[in-house]
């Protein structure tokens, strides 16, 4: 399946172009959310990460294990967030989340990184906003400025080198790289073997 067949409109009945797609309840937690974060997460120290993952859940956000989140990151529709154990999300990333972004177990989004969810049919005249799922596997490393597309998946172990833009899916246990992001060669450390991670 291609990208562009994972996007799909977010509100086929829109009357107008500037309509939000969004519900009335999704707009007011969307904005509740914020201040919250601003005022009782921003300024927190690391140690609290608890507490911030406390304020994540409180807002529907799914959350297995002990994940991290930077007090300085930054996450829309926290709903739509799924956090595995010992995944990251670093200082100053995005997690743009109008659709599904999925973190598994120990997979890190480094600083500074923008995942975003979002974009817009611009096909059609009103360019409507279309939404795709993100995935980044487990080990992935998504490393510093990537911008990270609409619809894409990281595979397990992938890495992604930093200032990337990542608009196709990225197999496992490979380093990829550039604008647009491209596997460049096989991931291998010590001990691991083309078979077994």
């Amino acid at each position: 399946m291609s990208m562009n067949q994972r996007l799909k409109p977010v509100n086929e009945q829109q009357n107008s172009p500037y309509d939000s797609p969004f519900t009335l309840k999704a707009r007011l937690g969307k904005v509740l959310f914020s201040v919250v974060w601003a005022v009782a997460c921003r300024i927190t120290p690391n140690p609290l990460n608890p507490w911030r993952l406390f304020v994540l859940r409180c807002f529907g956000a799914t959350i297995t294990g002990t994940p991290y989140v930077a007090p300085s990151a930054q996450v829309t529709m926290p709903w739509n967030v799924t956090l595995e154990h010992r995944s990251c999300v670093g200082p100053g990333a995005v997690l743009y989340a109008l659709g599904p972004i999925r973190l598994r177990e120990r997979s890190t989004v480094a600083q500074y990184c923008y995942v975003c969810t979002g974009s817009h049919d611009v096909s059609l005249k009103a360019m409507p906003l279309t939404i795709g799922a993100i995935d980044v596997g487990e080990d992935a490393m998504v490393f510093a400025k990537a911008f990270v597309a609409p619809g894409v998946r990281i595979g397990a172990g992938a890495v992604i080198g930093a200032a990337s833009v990542v608009t196709r899916d990225m197999p496992e246990w490979t380093i990829c790289a550039g604008n647009p992001c491209r596997p460049l060669k096989p991931r291998q450390f010590e001990g691991r073997t083309e078979e077994a991670p």
